[in-house]
């Protein structure tokens, strides 16, 4: 449209010279460029503005894929918590009771176990953003930081302690079941129980293992046990708190956009 318009004008400077109307031909030269300049003015604010209108809806796209990414990371914290609210219980229940050592020697196996959760933070969404550079071009500066801070700060804190609890885990579980002292049923699967016979009778064998779970060590692990999954239930509970916070920020920056401008 454009080029047409140029030559359309063109056609009309002719006309201008061709009838010897020189100073006309000056001014209407004048107004053409004018004319064009705002024409590419304006043809340039429409892409402009195609643009911005295609990366707000790439945007809008990513942080409705993010609340995807967090509402998995809710609900896995909300099963982690329980997990280890679970395991603080049992674990302190040998401290303050020995009812404990009347159970069967399963009982008391599930009971001193050191169960860890292998799950690290969904950042699908968030790597995807990164990569296309708009991680700081999400909306108003309350939503970039909060995401921001949630997907490095919080994150890492959060995968660190996953890591060394998994790490200890697996080492307590080795004092307390890779042993010559005893023979039991290690911790098994849901639904995946082995069941293979023994060289001594079940009261033998749960002696053993008292004995062990009485000892300075067997006690001092525990201890040490709760005290690791206390402080890794204060970091859970702050990122789930992080999360819900994110996702209450995003659902305002979404509603936002949809508003039509004043």
């Amino acid at each position: 449209k454009l080029v047409q318009m140029i030559k359309f004008f063109r056609k009309i400077r002719q006309n201008l010279l061709s009838e010897g109307k020189t100073s006309k031909y000056f001014k209407y030269a004048i107004g053409e460029i004018i004319l064009v300049v705002i024409g590419i003015l304006i043809a340039l604010s429409i892409n402009n503005w195609n643009e911005e209108r295609k990366e707000n809806a790439k945007i809008n796209t990513y942080l409705k894929s993010m609340l995807v990414d967090l509402d998995s990371d809710i609900n896995s914290i909300d099963r982690m918590i329980k997990i280890l609210e679970n395991q603080i219980k049992k674990n302190s229940s040998i401290f303050h009771s020995e009812k404990y050592q009347t159970q069967p020697i399963d009982s008391i196996v599930s009971t001193i176990t050191s169960y860890f959760y292998d799950y690290k933070i969904v950042d699908q969404t968030f790597q995807k953003i990164k990569n296309s550079g708009l991680a700081n071009q999400l909306g108003s500066e309350e939503i970039n930081d909060a995401i921001n801070n949630y997907y490095t700060v919080d994150s890492y804190r959060f995968n660190l302690f996953i890591d060394y609890d998994q790490e200890i885990s697996l080492k307590d579980d080795e004092f307390w079941f890779v042993t010559n002292e005893y023979e039991i049923n290690a911790p098994h699967s849901r639904g995946q129980k082995f069941e293979l016979p023994f060289s001594e009778d079940e009261e033998t064998r749960k002696q053993a293992l008292v004995k062990k779970v009485t000892s300075n060590l067997g006690r001092n692990i525990l201890r040490n046990n709760i005290s690791r999954k206390s402080l890794g239930l204060n970091i859970i509970k702050s990122l789930k708190t992080r999360a819900e916070t994110l996702v209450e920020i995003i659902h305002a920056e979404l509603n936002k956009k949809l508003k039509p401008n004043k």
